[in-house]
């Protein structure tokens, strides 16, 4: 054993002078025997990463300092003497703190790592190396710190994921610049389109931002978890790691705060606010902790846009999270056509600005921009022979009673604007008015006296777009709510925003990737079969592959009649269910020699069609303008006619509307019980999350289909993921 090689004989004292950090600032607040003791194990973890890091050593030179290194700690272990002045001051540590060997071996192996050319290829990859160059850290502190309760091992493997991924995120210029390191799996990397080349000059490659927004949304999964996971007995015993915590969380957020711009300088944090975050972390560490949080093993079901939603939720917020999709790929009804050599959705969807929760998912996955949804600046109405009037929206400098009074703008519609109709809006925004309960939209509307015109050439066909349910039959409390979300909100609210590609695009894969980058699953093609109770809880879920898959809580984010088939048939959930009632969709594509639309969508009035979107740009030879591309929507459908007589009914709707013969191809898309109605008794029907907690334990549900005050929408798709409690 080489006791005279300089690095084995260095003592704790002169190597943990030679360099500062934010682990070392943490000790102040420990006593001294234990203080003394981080001392010593920091000097180790500093020399181990010093040796790895010395790039004028050949890189074999470096692993052998490092093997012997780990002969040394297994001599430690052995009872060995005559060992280097560290080594011996290590020893006293690990007796002293009864510190497990594979811990501090596990430390060297990951500083070995450093001193390998090989890049990382996957997340698991990248995850073992955090292991011993953090979480291994950690999990050595612990022991010294005192701490007794075994949540804490996996708290402290956790925070170690979270320090050392906030690391990776603020270095990675750095890193690559000069040192030609990327600590990003080559599979993330190419996920996002950026090579190793671009992390030089991220500024050149919007992709990076992007990249840099899935690593921070990583880091931010294992600090959650990791707060969900203190334990009360050891919180005061962990006052150095919330310290650590407090400064790396603040250096994300920071980097966040910067919209990612990361150069070569590296985000640092003041002295000043070291102190004051210390001392913050100090308070926090006195205060106790609510011991009912819920963590560990969350099975979501069902893939799509509820499902999606609560998965990214979930994984956000730390849990180990595995979903489920029957299809084979995410998005659930939101599925993708190709149809003359366009990429299409399966049916014509329409986003509103008021879709904050919706918007809030694609803003988390960086597909809320431009490239994915473009607001359209107003809307036509066509009557019978081509009459049109046309309601542009408030722009983005307009004053701010034009914008909380915007609904004003659709009195230029026929019969929109009479008095009657003008003072139940106006009631409405100010809450002056209610519904009565079970009341239809239609007598409700009746009641208000609103013209019988107002009724047929806005109201009606607004009801059917928006509650996929006709007046006479919808829920007027429902109607009210939704007004008051949209048309009465003001300013963007009730402005559309059309899908530039198919909306499955801005989903997947980019909700798999964010998943699987936490360490959590994804099956795909794996349907539900049942559920596993023990003691009235939820142990495991059984799928088409899987006989039991093990769980601590179950997110059902399946349709309604999925999750029914899971259900016992005497559960008061599935009895609920029962009593909700669906409506189908008629989605027509087709094309038109000539151009129909003057904007980019339009609402036809006194027609079994509804709305027709322009979709032209979609067209790979839309440059030639030999044929344009259209959308024709027919909500809440009772239609049962062949594919043939749907053709004629939408030449004949043209020709009435539009005066043209210049249909071409007609593809109709049938969707049976496509979303549920919004009549009174389903409005009733809907359950809440907590309504189901009498029930089942750990089973949460979410979906289109949950009572969210809000129809059956995307956007009430993403609200109820984040209405469950967690």
């Amino acid at each position: 054993m080489d006791v005279d090689n300089t690095e084995s004989s260095t003592s704790a004292y002169h190597t943990s002078e030679r360099k500062k950090s934010n682990l070392a600032f943490a000790f102040f607040c420990m006593d001294k025997e234990r203080a003394r003791d981080m001392e010593i194990f920091y000097a180790f973890c500093r020399l181990m990463d010093d040796i790895a890091d010395e790039e004028n050593n050949p890189k074999q030179a470096r692993r052998d300092s490092l093997t012997r290194w780990k002969d040394d700690i297994s001599s430690i272990y052995a009872g060995k003497t005559g060992l280097s002045a560290l080594a011996e001051e290590m020893r006293g540590v690990i007796n002293r703190r009864k510190v497990p060997q594979e811990y501090v071996q596990a430390i060297i192996d990951g500083v070995m790592r450093d001193t390998f050319e090989e890049p990382f290829e996957t997340f698991e990859d990248i995850r073992k190396y955090c292991y011993g160059v953090a979480s291994a850290v950690g999990l050595v502190s612990i022991h010294i710190f005192g701490c007794k309760n075994p949540r804490t091992i996996q708290f402290a493997e956790s925070l170690g994921y979270a320090l050392q991924f906030t690391n990776i995120l603020r270095d990675v210029v750095d890193d690559y610049r000069n040192h030609k390191r990327v600590y990003i799996p080559r599979e993330e990397l190419d996920a996002f389109g950026v090579s190793e080349e671009d992390l030089a000059d991220p500024s050149k490659n919007p992709n990076c931002k992007e990249l840099f927004r899935f690593m921070h949304f990583r880091a931010k999964h294992f600090f959650n978890k990791s707060r969900r996971l203190i334990a009360n007995e050891d919180k005061r015993a962990l006052a150095p790691a919330l310290i650590m915590w407090a400064i790396y969380e603040k250096i994300l957020d920071n980097i966040a705060e910067s919209d990612f711009s990361i150069n070569e300088i590296p985000v640092k944090i003041s002295k000043a606010k070291k102190i004051a975050l210390a001392l913050g972390a100090i308070r926090e560490s006195k205060k106790p902790e609510r011991q009912d949080k819920m963590s560990g093993k969350a099975a979501v079901l069902g893939g799509g846009v509820a499902g999606c939603a609560m998965a990214l939720r979930l994984a956000y917020e730390g849990f180990d999270v595995s979903l489920f999709e029957a299809r084979p790929q995410l998005g659930g009804r939101a599925s993708q056509i190709t149809w003359e050599a366009a990429a299409l959705d399966n049916g014509t969807h329409a986003l509103m600005g008021c879709y904050d929760n919706f918007f809030a998912v694609l803003k988390t996955l960086g597909t809320a921009g431009r490239e994915y949804f473009k607001p359209v600046e107003g809307m036509d109405f066509i009557f019978p022979a081509g009459k049109k009037y046309s309601v542009k929206y408030p722009s983005e400098d307009s004053g701010i009673l034009k914008k909380l009074f915007s609904f004003l703008s659709y009195t230029k519609v026929k019969g929109f604007a009479s008095l009657d109709n003008i003072r139940l809006l106006t009631e409405l925004k100010f809450g002056l008015v209610f519904p009565r309960p079970k009341e239809s939209a239609l007598d409700f509307l009746k009641s208000m006296k609103v013209p019988h015109g107002a009724i047929k050439a806005f109201w009606e066909p607004f009801c059917v777009s928006a509650l996929n349910t006709p007046l006479k039959d919808a829920d007027a409390q429902l109607m009210a709510n939704t007004i008051k979300k949209c048309i009465l909100k003001g300013d963007d609210a009730a402005i559309l925003y059309l899908p530039q590609r198919p909306i499955l695009s801005a989903l997947s894969p980019r909700t798999e990737i964010y998943i699987k980058g936490c360490g959590a699953n994804v099956y795909l093609s794996e349907s539900v079969n049942s559920l596993k109770f023990r003691d009235g809880r939820i142990i495991a879920v059984s799928t088409s592959k899987c006989d039991a898959c093990g769980c601590d809580h179950v997110f059902s984010a399946l349709p309604v009649h999925a999750l029914k088939s899971i259900l016992h048939p005497y559960s008061k959930l599935r009895a609920r269910l029962e009593k909700i009632k669906f409506t189908d969709i008629l989605n027509i594509y087709f094309t038109s020699s000539e151009k129909i639309l003057d904007s980019e969508y339009a609402c036809i009035i006194d027609s079994p069609i509804h709305w027709i979107f322009d979709h032209s740009e979609k067209l790979p030879d839309k440059e030639t303008g030999k044929a344009f591309l259209y959308g024709a929507t027919v909500s809440a459908s009772t239609l049962k006619a062949s594919n043939a007589q749907i053709e004629t009914m939408l030449k004949e709707e043209i020709k009435k509307f539009f005066g043209k013969n210049s249909v071409l191809k007609v593809l109709p898309l049938r969707f049976a019980a496509a979303t549920i109605s919004a009549d009174a008794d389903t409005e009733q029907a809907r359950p809440k999350d907590e309504d189901i907690r009498s029930e089942f334990e750990n089973l949460h549900i979410c979906g289109d289909w949950v009572q969210t005050d809000l129809p059956c929408t995307i956007e009430s798709a993403a609200k109820s993921a984040n209405d469950v409690n967690l």
